[in-house]
């Protein structure tokens, strides 16, 4: 069945304007939130009072990145069940915990408890969507974000649709589902801010360096300090070549917290500025960022996988980790990782199978059709390497600073082989 995209679309349009992002309201910070929680925790420790801890803390969690903060905000919903076992706000809270941690199946328990307690909760129903998007059931996450749009549309419900239109290949209902949902604000800045830093991403995916320049510089000028914004900027630094300015932004977002795909970011410019040194710094950090993950719960190895594929590190490890990722977690983007690991095992008939489930959804990535096009160059299509190499610079031609190098030269050589062909 083909995704119901048209109704999330009219859903969106029915409510509300879209606002400028300089047009934002102030908001509360979860550091008062946390104490005001914890005040009323310690004179009336209610089921209510105990879920608004929890959920202070994962808001904290959100602005940190401090998974740490999982644990805590457990402790607190458990409490709240402690003493009122069918409290759909702390259901939903341990959803939200068990999501974060990419606990899919236990968070769909936990949601459908929600929404057997409080049978119209659009946040449990907006998990659910969350649960079925990252387990590749892409069909499922349109009929639970509906849900969720139809019951409460918002910046949670917005921002959620925007995504899974990306992934499904509509950019134009996704830019515009981003924007509905930087308009419609948050109790937090920080909401705001990842919306903004997501609608960036969406520009650069298009090769639009310049409006996500512009939109991260107004979001920054909000929240200076955000991760989201900060790695963002980085990333479309990094594409228009200014390099010292990328570094400064990965630098600057990496002093939040050290975050994988900043670290191996900051790795790639360094190593792409002969920095071997600096460059092996930032990839000594990684494995460390995921221990420390599954330290604090979290579990899952695709971006681990990926890493190793795209620097020739244990391959036979990569190929262990995609393809164990993949069995659970069959999305468009674990498919890909798969069939490049699969590639750079010279596994090639395999490389070609998940080349294309990872273009199934028409997601626009670059990466994927950089990676189909070099699996198909070694597997002898020359024609059809060249047209998906062209595709992915014709899209976004600074995608990812190594890889889109290698696509360039790529198309080089495929075309000087063409020539050669032709005399």
């Amino acid at each position: 069945m083909r995704h119901p995209s048209g109704l999330i679309l009219i859903a969106a349009l029915l409510v509300g304007p879209v606002l400028l992002p300089a047009q934002l309201p102030t908001s509360i910070t979860s550091d008062s939130e946390i104490a005001k929680a914890s005040e009323v925790v310690s004179t009336h420790p209610t089921p209510a009072a105990w879920s608004r801890l929890g959920d202070a803390f994962m808001q904290k969690a959100r602005e940190t990145l401090d998974l740490s903060y999982y644990g805590r905000a457990e402790s607190a919903y458990r409490k709240s069940l402690a003493i009122d076992p069918d409290y759909a706000n702390a259901e939903v809270g341990m959803a939200w915990v068990l999501s974060g941690r990419h606990e899919f199946e236990q968070s769909i328990e936990w949601a459908n408890k929600a929404l057997k307690s409080e049978p119209n909760r659009a946040d449990a129903y907006g998990l659910l969507g969350d649960a079925a998007l990252e387990m590749g059931d892409y069909d499922e996450a349109f009929e639970r974000y509906q849900k969720m749009l139809d019951l409460k549309p918002n910046i949670a419900s917005y921002s959620r649709a925007a995504h899974l239109l990306f992934i499904t290949g509509d950019f134009k209902k996704a830019n515009l589902l981003i924007s509905k949902a930087i308009g419609s604000g948050g109790a937090y800045s920080e909401n705001a801010a990842w919306c903004i830093a997501q609608k960036a991403l969406l520009d650069f995916a298009q090769g639009g360096y310049i409006p996500a320049e512009q939109i991260l510089t107004v979001g920054l000028k909000q929240s200076p300090n955000n991760y989201h914004l900060l790695a963002a900027m980085g990333k479309v630094k990094a594409a228009r070549n200014d390099y010292a300015a990328a570094t400064e932004y990965y630098k600057r977002a990496q002093a939040i917290v050290p975050q994988h795909d900043v670290v191996v970011a900051l790795g790639d410019i360094y190593t792409i500025q002969g920095s071997t040194e600096e460059a092996n710094k930032q990839y000594a950090l990684v494995d460390f960022i995921r221990k420390l993950n599954k330290a604090n719960g979290v579990i899952g190895d695709l971006q681990m996988a990926q890493f190793l594929a795209d620097h020739d590190r244990n391959i036979a490890e990569a190929v262990r980790l995609a393809e164990a990722e993949y069995k659970t977690r069959p999305t468009v983007y674990g498919a890909d990782t798969l069939a490049w690991c699969y590639y750079k095992a010279g596994r090639i008939p395999e490389a070609r199978k998940y080349s294309l489930k990872a273009l199934a959804q028409n997601t626009p990535e670059a990466a994927f059709h950089y990676h189909r096009g070099m699996i198909l160059a070694k597997a002898g299509d020359m024609g059809g390497a060249r047209k998906e190499l062209y595709e992915a610079l014709s899209q976004n031609p600074y995608f990812e600073p190594r890889a889109a190098l290698a696509a360039m030269r790529a198309v080089q050589d495929l075309g000087a082989i063409a020539a050669t062909a032709n005399k």
